[in-house]
């Protein structure tokens, strides 16, 4: 065998498995889910009610911090799922499903863990 010969056919290996996991990658976002999240809504309830608790301004402080630490880690965590995230106030139309109430739950769930992680 040639030179040429085992050039073109290394070639044509290579051409087989690179077009073999494109077609993977595409046909896995074709799977992906869009989803989105009223993030603006989340946060003026919390600030809202956090507003009205009266707290000192230290411990309030803290409270926000952790709030948005589990606010960031929730919508991290649809991201990882698969899901490609978008801030409600953001997209004008669609049909993308709201998960916005699965996040709220979901930075209760990291909120309570973390209160009773800290006592």
């Amino acid at each position: 065998m040639s030179l040429t010969t085992l050039a073109m056919a290394g070639s044509m290996v290579v051409t087989t498995v690179w077009g073999a996991w494109t077609t993977h990658e595409l046909l896995q976002l074709k799977k992906r889910e869009v989803v989105t999240v009223q993030l603006s809504r989340i946060m003026g309830d919390f600030i809202e009610t956090e507003a009205r608790a009266g707290r000192p301004a230290e411990e309030s402080r803290l409270r926000v911090q952790a709030y948005l630490q589990a606010v960031e880690k929730s919508v991290q965590g649809l991201g990882s799922d698969g899901r490609t995230v978008l801030v409600a106030e953001a997209v004008v139309a669609g049909s993308a499903p709201d998960l916005t109430e699965t996040v709220r739950k979901d930075i209760a769930r990291r909120l309570g863990g973390q209160r009773h992680a800290t006592r």
